[in-house]
């Protein structure tokens, strides 16, 4: 029998990164560029936007356009724990979902390893995962790049064909479905498209549809 195994984004599926998270690291990139690009916070913050835009991450910008940035100390500065893991929200019914939904679960995230690691860990919830990934796992790729699935797949020794994805964004699950994988669209903005295997607006709709992608 096939093994499947989840990909669980983290940021806004896992937990409510809107709820005050996702504003910390935003601030934190904003001064990152503005001391290291020696430019002003308005020009600071509208370049990471923009790198966001683009290519699904500021990280990916930087790696594109400014070679002499350390990657990692962006990653570092940026992802301040002390800051964020008061403001940790897990989802409603997290526990209780992935204990009961079969199969392997990795967490496959935009962020570094050292938040992935925090935050599952906050949340109590590192026995029900086989893999916590962040990008410095994928050799600084990031989804939607497809390198950073085929590289997850790698490590793992896994097919896409196996893996059912996870994630609040759709362009994340767009790479996912054109690499063969299955996909649910998390979150109470989801709908069905053609790329889109399931849709589940909270954690225990999940399992509900789990028989029909397994």
């Amino acid at each position: 029998m096939t093994t499947n195994y989840w990909l669980f984004d983290l940021d806004n599926t896992l937990h409510q990164a809107d709820a005050g998270i996702f504003s910390i690291i935003n601030q934190h990139m904003t001064a990152y560029l503005a001391t290291n690009l020696h430019i002003n916070s308005a020009a600071a913050s509208q370049l990471r936007q923009q790198y966001w835009q683009d290519y699904g991450a500021t990280l990916a910008g930087l790696r594109l356009h400014h070679p002499k940035i350390n990657l990692h100390d962006f990653l570092l500065a940026c992802h301040p724990l002390a800051q964020i893991l008061p403001l940790l929200q897990p989802m409603p019914q997290l526990q209780y979902t992935l204990a009961h939904l079969p199969g392997h679960k990795i967490v496959f995230s935009n962020g570094p390893s050292h938040y992935v690691q925090a935050l599952i860990s906050a949340m109590q919830i590192q026995p029900h995962f086989h893999a916590l990934l962040g990008t410095d796992n994928l050799e600084l790729y990031h989804k939607p790049h497809p390198q950073a699935y085929h590289n997850l797949c790698r490590q793992l020794h896994i097919q896409p064909q196996q893996c059912i994805m996870v994630d609040d964004n759709l362009a994340n699950l767009k790479t996912a479905h054109t690499l063969g994988m299955r996909t649910v669209w998390y979150g109470k903005h989801s709908h069905l498209t053609p790329e889109i295997n399931a849709t589940a607006p909270d954690m225990s709709s999940l399992l509900h549809i789990a028989s029909d992608l397994l």
